[in-house]
């Protein structure tokens, strides 16, 4: 049993060790994958995860949702071709589903589990990877490294998935096209087909419905992703009807299993061998893309992480909003731990600290703690996530340029101040912020998926801004169909007073989609302030209320690279996590 003191230890060393170097914010492209991988979740808290796991299978059908995402991702990909560099994993599978290669209503089933999800800075491909890395790791497979970064096709891809009833050469020939060695094919196919099986519906040449009802033959005797479906094929007790089919044209499995004289399938028998494969493979099979598309660097756990920073104007008071999440372990929460934000003004006598005094607050209500469960990456990693919400007055003659933390866990240690390694969290801009309180959305009385969305943003008073417009995007539609991409001029709104040291410039656009963002823009004196990626699913009265908390002037050291501050650029491999929590599971 895992000793909650060395838990606590490890996380603590982890916290405090810098295991991959680059990360700084702002990057919210980072911050958006880490966070759909790591909390399972879009921003509104509606959860990807959560429909497959932990392993869950679908209702009435038995069908393995895992399994249903894996094969998916596979035939998104199976469209690569090495030669060209075109195809691979880009989404082009939305536009393909009314081919016979791509049959199946858990193709069409899985398209709609991932449709709400893409962002700006989500690709569909990448929900496609993410979803299936989840559904490997809910039912006990590898942990597969995942970046991000994949372009999304709008139209179809040529056909190239491999079908049961098409033999060896073409099935080698096609696994070659898209970058796969014979040994390669071997394992992905087995890896493919640990979870999951066929339907009659789906494929009734194959599995035969019975008395007019639907049968699901599986691969083999276990939910998991597990070896048994190797094993079983090594000893001839397989059910895999793609091995033991009386067609034997339609034995697909058994012609590749067997191609290499069943040597790959013997290693593969060994449950080390086979995840270790597993990973690798599958890991190579989510990487495979369009020539022209660079991945980004492996998006690993943050320990400490802020979120949703911005100003705003709430009750005509402008407001600093930001959370700090924090990653403890799962054994060992810490319900004393005390946090705490500090910032700079931005203008004034007192500009960055500049006399060395600062304002401090605390948080605004009781930390959100996550349920363990929200993602299985995180749950296996051993972690929860808390989260610190923060809501500050903000004198508008004074405003912030920038903020960071303090984190106490009130066990003896000395406060560990978390200020991006350095340099402070710096909000880049004052000069146009987004007001979720004055915006709203209005839904089609006959289609309520279109939805007209009124959007206010704040511009300083006095800036006599010469444009001032929003770049709106949405690309979770029905189906993977309509994506909304476009400019949109805001006009000075007459009937909202100024407020704050702010006036009010608002626009309306119209999406059929779920995740709306908006990037708000002031052209001023030539120069474009940018307010990037505000969320829109929380306005007007869905916007969270909270009252802001009392702002305390101290003495401060600003942050500086001289200083022993820790870093949200720590990042948190998986495998070092989970290797350091197996060993110490083995030492207690």
């Amino acid at each position: 049993m895992l000793d909650q003191t060395w838990l606590v230890a490890i996380f603590q060393v982890l916290t405090l060790t810098q295991t991959v170097v680059g990360y700084r914010w702002p990057s919210p492209q980072y911050d958006a994958l880490e966070g759909l991988l790591y909390e399972g979740r879009r921003r509104d808290g509606s959860n990807l995860a959560s429909i497959q796991h932990p392993c869950k299978n679908r209702p009435g059908s038995r069908a393995s949702i895992g399994a249903e995402w894996l094969r998916l991702a596979y035939h998104d990909v199976a469209t690569h071709n090495i030669e060209t560099g075109t195809g691979g994993l880009d989404a082009s599978i939305a536009f393909e589903l009314d081919r016979a290669e791509n049959f199946g209503n858990g193709m069409h089933e899985s398209i709609e589990d991932f449709e709400t999800f893409p962002s700006k800075y989500i690709s569909r491909a990448d929900v496609i990877a993410i979803g299936t890395i989840l559904g490997v790791a809910s039912c006990g497979g590898p942990i597969i490294p995942f970046r991000g970064g994949r372009i999304d096709a709008l139209s179809a891809d040529v056909a190239g998935v491999p079908e049961p009833h098409q033999d060896l050469e073409t099935h080698t020939e096609i696994f070659r096209r898209q970058g796969f060695s014979q040994e390669e094919m071997i394992g992905l196919v087995a890896c493919g087909h640990t979870m999951g099986g066929v339907r009659s519906s789906d494929f009734p040449d194959i599995v035969p419905p019975q008395d007019d009802s639907e049968r699901f033959a599986d691969f083999d005797d276990t939910h998991e992703f597990d070896n048994d479906v190797v094993v079983k094929y090594i000893d001839g007790t397989t059910q895999n009807p793609l091995v033991v089919h009386a067609n034997m044209t339609l034995n697909s499995d058994l012609r590749i299993f067997e191609s290499d004289g069943n040597a790959t399938m013997r290693r593969l028998a060994s449950p080390e061998d086979f995840s270790s494969t597993c990973g690798t493979l599958l890991e190579k099979m989510l990487n495979v893309v369009p020539s022209n598309v660079v991945l980004t660097e492996e998006i690993t756990m943050l320990p400490v992480k802020v979120t949703d920073a911005h100003l705003t104007i709430e009750n005509e008071q402008l407001v600093f909003k930001a959370s700090l999440r924090i990653a403890q372990p799962i054994s060992a929460p810490n319900k004393n731990r005390l946090v705490k934000i500090f910032w700079c003004d931005r203008y004034g006598a007192n500009k960055d600290c500049e006399n060395r005094t600062g304002k401090t607050a605390g948080v605004a209500s009781s930390p959100r703690i996550d349920d363990p469960q929200v993602s299985p990456l995180t749950f296996r990693a051993g972690f929860q996530f808390v989260h610190y919400d923060f809501i500050v007055p903000i004198d508008t003659e004074e405003s912030l340029s920038k903020f960071w933390f303090e984190v106490d866990e009130k066990d003896g240690t000395k406060p560990k101040r978390h200020d991006n390694d350095g340099e402070g969290y710096v909000l880049q801009q004052d000069n146009v912020i987004y007001v979720p309180r004055l915006s709203s959305i209005s839904f089609n009385r006959e289609d309520r998926t279109q939805k007209t969305y009124y959007i206010t943003a704040g511009v300083k008073s006095g800036a006599s801004p010469s444009r001032v417009y929003m770049s709106a995007f949405d690309s979770a539609t029905d189906a993977f169909s309509t994506i909304i991409d476009e400019d949109v001029d805001m006009a000075l709104n007459e009937t909202l007073p100024s407020a704050a040291g702010y006036t009010f410039y608002s626009a309306s656009i119209e999406s059929p989609g779920t995740q709306l963002t908006v990037d708000l823009h002031a052209v001023i004196d030539g120069e474009t302030y940018t307010e990037d990626y505000m969320q829109t699913f929380f306005v007007a009265g869905r916007t969270p209320s909270t009252k802001p908390t009392n702002v305390t002037i101290v003495d401060i050291v600003p942050p500086t690279k001289d200083l022993d501050s820790s870093a949200t650029a720590n990042i948190l491999s998986l495998d070092i996590i989970i290797g350091l929590l197996a060993l110490s599971a083995f030492i207690f």
